[in-house]
């Protein structure tokens, strides 16, 4: 690689990281794992820096896509993130609200398998247009429908699950519970012998 190319993809590195950093985040579901994950992808662009990639944000993006995919092959399973453990960089309050969101979010997207959570990331998250997703999935445009459709439902059931968890039991909801006593009547109660 040479002087001007180095520098350029210095550039290229400083001013898109942060995004795909973020990008791999919502992908992977944990920042140890996103961020090896973007370094492999920049290393893998490095090799094809010399072509003047006409996008190379476009190819760290189908490469994070690939490393998501793979990575779910290999596992079988998601980790589920939870929030404990977490460290805030800068504790302002919009920090901390900035991240209790993008926890929820992430949370939210660990319940997804993993094609229906690229599909979603890419669409709803990226703004890639379905085309663009069917290229970077390498799947048919229908997949891409189906799959985010699946997804968007069923992170809207766990959103639904996760806000009732949070409020509590309904007052008005006269259903037993673990912790109340249950009304048992002795079916042979009144019976002749």
């Amino acid at each position: 690689m040479s002087r001007d190319d180095e520098q350029a993809f210095a550039e290229f590195v400083t001013s898109s990281s942060p995004r795909l950093l973020a990008f791999a985040q919502l992908l992977i579901g944990d920042r140890g794992e996103a961020e090896d994950a973007l370094q492999v992808a920049l290393m893998r662009l490095t090799r094809h820096w010399h072509r003047e990639i006409d996008a190379p944000t476009a190819y760290v993006r189908r490469t994070l896509v690939n490393i998501a995919r793979d990575r779910a092959r290999r596992r079988h399973l998601v980790p589920m993130l939870t929030t404990s453990g977490r460290t805030v960089e800068h504790p302002a309050e919009d920090q901390l609200s900035m991240l209790i969101v993008r926890e929820s979010i992430e949370e939210l997207l660990a319940g997804l398998p993993p094609r229906q959570r690229v599909a979603v990331v890419l669409r709803v998250v990226e703004g890639c247009s379905e085309a663009e997703t069917a290229v970077l999935m390498r799947c048919a445009p229908g997949t891409v429908k189906s799959n985010l459709a699946r997804g968007l439902e069923r992170l809207r059931a766990n959103h639904e699950r996760h806000r009732a968890d949070q409020e509590g039991p309904d007052p008005d909801d006269h259903r037993p519970t673990d912790h109340q006593p249950v009304d048992c009547r002795d079916p042979y109660e009144g019976a002749s012998a």
